[in-house]
Order: structure tokens, then C-alpha cells, then sequence
């Protein structure tokens, strides 16, 4: 591909792969699909490589990488792209708290939309999580993160500590 996407899919289940590149399509977003870990890395080493427009969405359960070790391999080799991950196990515990953004699968449509909105925004406006309500409009309670940080910015708080799943969050978000 000679040109730049808008998210880059990582997932080995091929039937996956194909419903999240439809989905983001049906959002408008381009999409270029990857069947591992290290197929993508392989591609970000190449001469071909153009990194995302927006993020790079990853399954976590996959054999000979999870997600998590895929993230941070990806973080070494370029440290600004973002990372949304996507899992039906979100028990699966993390190995750090750095993707932008946590999907519980199966997700809806509405959902997918709301966090490439804010991504987009960041893109435009920058990194301002408390702004973007990053934390209240994914599944990061779900999953073994205990205090997010913003992976795009130093100017971001350190951490965002999470509220309990059973804890009212006292806001909401506009759809």
C-alpha cells in the first residue's frame, strides 16, 4: 500500500479481521489488516512502512505475541502511535497501562465510533484526556488496568486512577 491508512488491524482470526475492517469502513475509515504480531512488525521494519493515520487496533490473545508484548514492540520501534486493544479476555492480564484505548468484544458499532472520534480529535487538537473523558468511553474497567496514563503526551497527568466497576464515574458522554 503506497499510502498512508486510518487503522491498522492486528488480529489472527481471520473472520475478526475482516468484521473490524468492515466496521471501520462502514465509519469511513481506511483499513489495512495484519494476521500477527510479527507480520506488522516485519511491515513497520520495511521501507514501505507508513505509520497509521490513527491507531493501530490489536487483539490481545494471539499465539507467539499477545497484544500487550505486540504494543510494547511496537512502542519501541515508534512511540506515538496509538494502540486500541480489543479482546474477548479481558482478564488477560496487562503489561502495562499504555493503549489509548481497551475494547471488550463483542462491542458495538456506536462504541468503535466514539473512540476513533476522540482519537481524531487528539490528532487535531492534542492529547487532553480529561477533555476527551478518554477513560469513560471504553472498557478499561473490564480489563487489569488499574491507573491509565496517556500515552501520547508528557503533559498529560501521570496516571488517571479508575473508578471501581460497581463506582458511578458522575458524567456522562455525548453520543
Amino acid at each position: 500500500m503506497s499510502f498512508s491508512v486510518d487503522v491498522d488491524i492486528v488480529d489472527d482470526d481471520e473472520c475478526m479481521r475482516a468484521l473490524l475492517s468492515s466496521l471501520m469502513d462502514a465509519l469511513n475509515y481506511q483499513t489495512q489488516v495484519f494476521p500477527c504480531a510479527s507480520d506488522y512488525l516485519k511491515y513497520m521494519s520495511s521501507v514501505d512502512y507508513l505509520p497509521p493515520k490513527l491507531a493501530i487496533l490489536s487483539d490481545v490473545d494471539m499465539p507467539h505475541m499477545s497484544g500487550y508484548e505486540f504494543m510494547n514492540a511496537v512502542r519501541k520501534l515508534n512511540p506515538h502511535i496509538r494502540v486500541v486493544i480489543a479482546t474477548g479476555s479481558p482478564s488477560i492480564p496487562t503489561l502495562d497501562d499504555y493503549a489509548c484505548f481497551y475494547l471488550t468484544k463483542p462491542f458495538a458499532l456506536n462504541k468503535l465510533k466514539r473512540i476513533f472520534q476522540a482519537i481524531s480529535l487528539c490528532n487535531k487538537n492534542g492529547p487532553n484526556p480529561d477533555v476527551l473523558k478518554c477513560t469513560s468511553i471504553d472498557d478499561r474497567n473490564y480489563f487489569c488496568v488499574k491507573a491509565w496514563k496517556c500515552p501520547r503526551s508528557s503533559d498529560c497527568p501521570s496516571s488517571v486512577a479508575l473508578a471501581p466497576l460497581d463506582t458511578p464515574r458522575g458524567y456522562t458522554t455525548k453520543t
